[in-house]
């Protein structure tokens, strides 16, 4: 077991791994390009791409960077979707990026020609860790290391711990394997034997302490599902990516990186219009023709990629009767992810090198479904939370004397629907008064476990609720990474980003692969790939 946690995998083939698992094939780009050459002239094949998240941007950057004709509409004043940042007085506030696989969308960034407009931080750990009983900083990119820390502070579970990492191993490796469906049970075993399991199930095989199991957890966090219902082997590649890729910080922020890919699409002759939004994607005959905007104005088009969530896409923009039945239904059956209760926080101290982790994770129970159930119901008192000390990344994150800090809760959209008809109509009294509570409760638990005094230092604060998403984005429900993962939609069982409508694509969380920095560059790369192959097959 030593040497495969020593020496099976290896940086380069993590990232065979992750571009295999994480996109449908991985890309030749010398060949899509080839493809992309021989579709002539460019000007008889205009694309729309509706909408200016990362998946948006990146395949019309891929698009205007091979000389198609693409215009961007963009509902909002700026790019970026969750990819953006706000100001409040000195303090520049992250809306949503707290880490990202640097590694993994580097070569993105360079084919895209914005590489030098930002830069990768490694975060200094994976991330810390407080729970009732341990306080536990996980460390970058070494499992042997991983084993350690957790065998010394559960050594009754030693063995099973070397277990559960090993499996977790061997499946990252079984992703680098040529897939066939009629051998798979034999040539990807672990991979078939976790095809059905839930993170808990896969769990118990190996680990019977609670307090272990809910420290393990942490690691499918990020995709906001009950310990029950969270698939296995979303959960393991989570696991596997986190500890053999490394985390980053995209330096100096998502705003500059959304910014980057607008104007690498402007220098080569696309459009991103702001404050545009689109309305109706126009048909023919069942192919797409173009796309009308709110403001009555119509964009001609051979293609469109929806940058849009898939609800709105396919349930407001279209006409009643161009989406097939069957594809309806199979949409309908897929639930939105949960949203987030964030705190946004301007202090007054420095704290670098006085609080330690970048990262944090604090949780006061060790009963996983009671801490989801809590998420749900919006109880700030008992749901999980995490936090960034911004500052703890890098000299110079926030002006001399100040600190920048983020807390995050996942919160399900029902607490907040009550409030929904008065704040969309500009009465919010009463949902300011339990947003300030909620946010209050955030900050007393924060200063017990990790920022003493923390209240003291609060020179600016702001909050937001799924109801604040779902007003910036018009994602369902605020919804934080597109569609959930569940069994019937993710991995290979994803919604594929072509669609039943002839030029029609997806390029968001809500298509393939999902939600998050790196899987919707991921998508909007692999989207423009669909696209270039598709209309090759035409000429």
């Amino acid at each position: 077991m030593k040497e495969l946690f020593d020496k099976s995998l290896s940086r380069r083939n993590f990232l065979r791994t992750i571009a295999a698992t994480m996109a449908a094939t991985t890309i030749d780009w010398s060949k899509i390009e080839a493809l992309a050459s021989t579709v002539e002239p460019k000007s008889d094949y205009p694309v729309v791409v509706i909408g200016a998240g990362l998946g948006g941007l990146t395949v019309a950057t891929y698009l205007a960077k091979n000389s198609f004709p693409v215009t961007v509409l963009e509902q909002r004043d700026v790019p970026g979707g969750y990819a953006t940042a706000f100001q409040r007085g000195i303090f520049t506030f992250d809306v949503s990026l707290h880490w990202t696989y640097g590694a993994r969308i580097t070569p993105i960034l360079e084919e895209c020609g914005i590489k030098d407009k930002v830069e990768m931080v490694r975060l200094p750990q994976l991330f810390r860790t407080i729970l009732p009983d341990y306080d536990l900083i996980w460390p970058q990119q070494n499992l042997n290391e991983v084993i350690r820390i957790l065998s010394e502070k559960f050594p009754q579970e030693a063995g099973g711990i070397r277990s559960l990492m090993g499996q977790v191993a061997e499946y990252m490796q079984e992703l680098r394997k040529p897939m066939d469906i009629k051998t798979i049970s034999t040539t990807h075993p672990i991979m078939w034997s976790m095809r059905n399991q839930t993170m808990l199930q896969f769990m118990d095989k190996y680990i019977k302490d609670p307090k272990l199991k809910a420290s393990l957890s942490l690691f499918g966090g990020g995709l906001g599902m009950s310990p029950s219902e969270l698939p296995a082997l979303n959960y393991a590649l989570f696991t596997g990516a986190a500890i053999w890729g490394g985390r980053d910080y995209i330096k100096p922020g998502p705003k500059e990186l959304s910014y980057g890919f607008m104007h690498a699409i402007e220098n080569h002759g696309g459009r991103v219009l702001l404050n545009t939004e689109a309305e109706t994607i126009l048909t023919k005959d069942g192919t797409v023709v173009g796309v009308k905007t709110t403001d009555g104005k119509t964009c001609m088009a051979r293609a469109v990629f929806s940058n849009a969530s898939a609800p709105t896409t396919f349930e407001k923009m279209l006409a009643p009767g161009v989406v097939p039945e069957n594809y309806m239904t199979k949409l309908r059956t897929y639930r939105p992810s949960k949203s987030y209760f964030v705190v946004w926080l301007g202090l007054n101290q420095e704290l670098r090198d006085k609080i330690k982790g970048y990262n944090i994770i604090v949780s006061d129970s060790y009963d996983l479904e009671a801490g989801y159930a809590a998420s749900l119901t919006a109880d700030a008192s008992k749901a999980g939370f995490s936090m960034a000390i911004y500052d703890n990344l890098y000299s110079g994150y926030s002006k001399p004397g100040k600190s920048t800090v983020t807390l995050i809760m996942g919160c399900s959209y029902g607490p907040w629907k009550k409030f929904e008809s008065d704040y969309f109509a500009g009465r919010k009294e009463v949902y300011r008064k339990e947003k300030d509570r909620m946010a209050n409760i955030l900050i007393e638990r924060t200063e017990a476990k990790v920022i003493p005094d923390l209240r003291s230092m609060i020179e600016v604060m702001d909050a937001a609720t799924p109801l604040t998403l779902l007003r910036y984005t018009k994602n369902p429900e605020g919804a934080a990474v597109g569609y959930e993962a569940t069994f019937d939609n993710s991995g290979s069982t994803r919604i594929k980003n072509r669609t039943p409508i002839k030029g029609l694509y997806l390029a968001s969380a809500w298509g393939n692969p999902g939600g998050g920095y790196m899987p919707v560059m991921l998508g909007g790369q692999s989207a423009f790939k669909d696209l270039m192959e598709d209309w090759t097959k035409k000429t």
